[in-house]
C-alpha cells in the first residue's frame, strides 16, 4: 500500500506511517456514499478486529466523528488502483493490501476485515528461525504461469553452486530447474518481488534490495527423492555477495507430502508456505528441504542483494530505481 497523506475534515493531516496508528489493519472506502449512521455501525464491528476505517470523499461534508473523514479532491487515491467505480481497499497491519471490494457495503467490508482478522490467532511463538514470511505475493495467474512455463521448456537437473562453479550433484540435490529468460514472465515476476518483497525485507532488516538474480523454477518430485540437503548459499566466491534467499511457492500444500523447509540451527521446526506465499532468510542461515514423499513441489527461487558482486554480473538482473 502507498504511503497515505490527506486532509481530515477537521484540518489536520491524516499520514498512514503515523506509528501512532500504525499496526492496525485499516479499510479505506472511496466513492461511495456512506451515512454518518453507518459509518459509526462499521467502525463499531471493526473495532472488534482491530480495524481502522477511513471514508475517503472529494469534497467536505458532514461527516460522524467515531470515522476517520479524509478529503482526496483529486480523486488521487481511487487513480492509483483503477477505480471506476467505488471501491473499499483492506489493507492489513504490515500496509499491504489484502483484499479489494468493489461495490462496497457495510456487511461485505466487514467480512472482508474479519476474514484478515481471523487469518491468525495468538499464541505463543516457539523457537523459530530469523526468517520472513510473506503471504499474497503472487497471484494465482502468476503462479500458474510460472507452473506452464517449467512444464514447457528445458530442465536442468540437480545443479548447484561450489568453488568451482556450477555442477551436478544428485546426493546434495534432487530437483530439476527451469531459468526463466521469457522477457514479459519475468518482469511481471520482478514487478511482483519488488513490490510485495522487496519493501518488506526493508522495513524487517533495513537492507534495501538493488540484484536480484536470475530465478529459477523449481519442482521437487517425489519420484526422484525431492530434496536438497543442508547447506547454505553464500559459502563460495561465486556466491558471497548473496545477502537473502527467496523460496516462493507455487502450488497448494495438499498436491504433495514433505518438501518443507527446515533450519536446523533453530530447532526442529518445518516451514511450508501456502501456493503464493514466500519464505526470505539469510543466505548465511544453514537450512535443508525435506524430502517430498508425495506429488510434486513447485517454486520459484532466487537471491537478492543490495550491490552486484564484484566478480562477475552473469545471472544477475539489477532492479529499476
Amino acid at each position: 500500500m502507498p504511503r497515505v497523506t490527506l486532509p481530515v475534515l477537521s484540518g489536520s493531516l491524516f499520514d498512514s506511517w503515523d506509528p501512532a496508528s500504525s499496526g492496525l489493519a485499516r479499510v479505506f472506502w472511496l466513492g461511495a456514499p456512506l451515512e454518518p449512521c453507518d459509518a459509526a455501525r462499521l467502525v463499531h464491528m471493526l473495532e472488534a478486529w482491530e480495524t481502522l476505517l477511513h471514508v475517503v470523499t472529494p469534497s467536505q461534508l458532514s461527516a460522524n466523528a467515531d470515522a476517520s473523514w479524509l478529503i482526496d479532491r483529486g480523486n488521487e487515491l481511487s487513480h492509483a488502483f483503477g477505480a471506476t467505480g467505488p471501491l473499499a481497499i483492506v489493507v492489513d497491519a504490515a500496509d499491504r493490501v489484502a483484499a479489494l471490494v468493489t461495490a462496497p457495503t457495510v456487511d461485505s467490508v466487514a467480512a472482508a476485515a474479519s476474514r484478515l482478522y481471523r487469518a491468525s490467532t495468538p499464541s505463543i511463538a516457539p523457537l523459530h528461525a530469523p526468517v520472513l514470511l510473506l503471504e499474497r505475493v503472487a497471484e494465482p495467474a502468476l503462479c500458474g504461469a510460472l507452473l506452464d512455463y517449467w512444464q514447457d521448456h528445458d530442465k536442468l537437473a540437480n545443479e548447484v553452486g561450489s568453488a568451482a562453479g556450477n555442477l551436478v550433484n544428485a546426493e546434495v540435490k534432487r530437483r530439476l530447474d527451469v531459468q526463466v529468460e521469457a522477457p514479459d514472465l519475468f518482469v511481471e515476476l520482478r514487478d511482483c518481488l519488488v513490490r510485495r518483497v522487496v519493501p518488506a525485507i526493508e522495513r524487517a532488516f533495513q537492507t534495501r534490495i538493488a540484484v536480484i538474480e536470475a530465478p529459477r523454477i523449481g519442482c521437487y518430485d517425489a519420484s526422484s527423492g525431492g530434496w536438497f540437503r543442508r547447506h547454505r548459499d553464500n559459502t563460495s566466491r561465486q556466491t558471497a555477495h548473496r545477502q537473502f534467499a527467496l523460496s516462493l511457492n507455487l502450488n497448494a500444500g495438499e498436491e504433495y507430502d514433505g518438501g518443507e523447509l527446515r533450519f536446523p540451527e533453530f530447532g526442529r521446526e518445518l516451514y511450508r508456505p501456502a501456493a503464493g506465499a514466500a519464505l526470505v532468510f539469510s543466505s548465511s542461515l544453514l537450512h535443508e528441504v525435506m524430502p517430498v514423499i508425495r506429488g510434486r513441489r513447485f517454486g520459484v527461487f532466487t537471491f537478492l542483494s543490495a550491490s552486484s558482486p564484484a566478480s562477475s554480473m552473469a545471472g544477475v538482473r539489477t532492479l529499476p530505481r
